[in-house]
């Protein structure tokens, strides 16, 4: 029996994510190459894993048999890989986050860091994409979208909280004789985040949860980079949705204002990581670091 590492890497991705396409996201591959993978992977163990129908993805007996299994000893076996591979470089804690929030939350706190953790060395990768979380060498992650792998454990970070943002001159011209109300932003000028992964939170939802009818077209600057979001709206180009926790600091500088009170959307952004064993030190420094993102003003 002739069977794929790929083909099992990409069916437990399929099994985590619960759809073709984002197990394709996951894996940097496009959805046929993932339906590909499986169907090679199917005809060569001579079983149905996946059942497809117009209601979604469900594993049959054998699929979730194999899933349960093979999920646990491909994290494994990630993990004994990585232990050979980082044991020269046990004392260094890597943390890999968002390129916005390495520059507007995690920089400008980071002196506290050191002084409270100077034993502690940090490594900061930024990535704008999920496809490597749990994949590559990072001890945390802050990831963008919603999914993660169901080997990561999960501690809160955040809630996620949103308001409109905009620099002073411009958050005075939208309002300056007029009452505010959630409509007034259907003539401002929008700044609008085109995500490479899940949606979180966009405009139309925005106008939807303060009851305003939207057009399905929302015009406006477009950015895949929420840092180049971020700075049109300090530049006065437009007003953008803003992440509380990464805005809050441009807020009490009052190098932006926002323009409503914040939207709960209660879904939280978590810190991801794996079991973390008490009884080593490289872990001690992990949890270390863990606990200071999640209680950093």
């Amino acid at each position: 029996m002739d069977v794929s590492d790929r083909w099992l890497r990409t069916f437990v991705a399929v099994a985590d994510t619960g759809s073709f396409t984002a197990a394709g996201r996951k894996l940097g591959v496009g959805q046929p190459a993932v339906s590909h993978a499986v169907s090679r992977l199917e005809t060569s163990l001579g079983v149905t894993l996946i059942e497809r129908s117009t209601q979604g993805l469900t594993l049959t007996a054998a699929g979730a048999f194999l899933y349960e299994r093979l999920s646990s000893a491909l994290a494994d076996l990630d993990g004994a890989v990585r232990a050979v591979s980082t044991q020269v470089a046990a004392d260094v804690v890597t943390l890999s986050v968002s390129t916005s929030l390495a520059n507007f939350w995690l920089l400008p706190r980071l002196p506290d860091f050191k002084r409270r953790h100077p034993e502690i060395e940090l490594r900061v990768i930024t990535t704008d994409t999920d496809e490597s979380v749990g994949l590559d060498d990072a001890d945390l992650w802050i990831p963008l979208g919603l999914e993660h792998p169901s080997f990561l454990q999960a501690t809160l970070f955040r809630a996620e909280r949103i308001v409109p943002v905009a620099s002073p001159d411009l958050a005075e011209s939208i309002t300056s004789d007029r009452e505010w109300s959630p409509g007034l932003l259907l003539d401002a000028p929008l700044l609008h985040l085109e995500e490479r992964y899940a949606a979180r939170y966009q405009w139309h939802r925005w106008f939807v949860d303060n009851g305003v009818d939207s057009p399905r077209s929302l015009p406006g600057y477009r950015s895949n980079d929420y840092s180049l979001v971020l700075q049109a709206a300090l530049d006065g180009q437009g007003v953008a949705l803003g992440w509380l926790h990464i805005v809050t600091r441009l807020l009490d500088d009052e190098r932006l204002k926002a323009l409503s009170d914040p939207i709960d959307t209660g879904q939280p952004f978590p810190i991801l990581h794996r079991p973390i064993d008490a009884y080593s030190d490289h872990a001690a420094k992990v949890g270390a670091l863990r606990d200071w993102l999640r209680h950093s003003p």
